[in-house]
């Protein structure tokens, strides 16, 4: 499986200045992320500009990502040869991205009552069995509903067993100004997911308590790092 790296921030926000926690998100956004967390030398083993996939330009802003991750077995496009890079994920889509960056465990019957009949059932039991998804309180998991940023934000970090605890953060931290209310339900999650930082704690499942802010990685410097090692890649 591919590394994933524990430290980094991997969301950005929106050019205005908000984070949006409460929209859906992309196909391409969440390319973006995982591609985001692999560990360097992960990433640098399968890193691709070149797909093909009919609507993932070489320009794109998250081609990269899509064609590193595909090229890595991560990502798959759909029958009809597209990507959909503009298209909200589902949590059935999710599911299986993330499952797929580890090992399957061994998986009897159905996490979920309604998963039966999805196309993405076996992943999403891997996913539920690596404690990587949860289903709501009815049981169920709605595999075709559409998982909003802060949704992903709290299962990445749970993946990454990254805890962030309000009470122990930074005041020189980036901050958004819609995600200003330390009582929201996603509010830790997202300012783990937006800052890069450095942290103690006694071990995995221990509130973090952040010790220093770090400097974001410089992400077009990288590419130009990577185009011109690579440059058939």
């Amino acid at each position: 499986p591919l590394a994933l790296d524990k430290d980094d921030a991997y969301i950005c926000g929106y050019p205005a200045g908000p984070v949006k926690p409460e929209r859906q998100i992309t196909r391409a956004e969440v390319a973006t992320i995982f591609y985001r967390l692999l560990q360097d030398e992960a990433r640098e083993n399968v890193w691709s500009r070149t797909n093909s996939y009919s609507d993932v330009a070489s320009g794109a802003w998250y081609n990269s990502a899509v064609s590193t991750l595909t090229n890595a077995g991560i990502l798959t496009g759909y029958e009809d040869g597209t990507f959909r890079p503009d298209a909200p994920i589902t949590r059935a889509e999710f599911a299986t991205i993330a499952a797929r960056f580890y090992h399957a465990p061994e998986v009897t019957g159905d996490a979920f009552s309604d998963i039966s009949g999805s196309w993405a059932r076996a992943y999403i039991n891997r996913a539920a069995a690596l404690g990587l998804v949860s289903g709501y309180p009815d049981g169920t998991f709605r595999p075709n509903a559409e998982i909003t940023r802060a949704e992903v934000m709290e299962i990445i970090n749970n993946v990454l067993f990254r805890t962030p605890d309000k009470d122990h953060f930074l005041s020189n931290m980036i901050t958004w100004p819609d995600n200003s209310n330390p009582n929201a339900w996603y509010y830790e999650a997202v300012q783990e997911a937006t800052n890069s930082h450095d942290y103690e704690r006694v071990d995995n499942t221990s509130p973090e308590t952040w010790t220093e802010i770090t400097q974001p990685r410089d992400w077009d410097a990288l590419e130009a790092e990577l185009a011109q090692k690579y440059p058939d890649r």
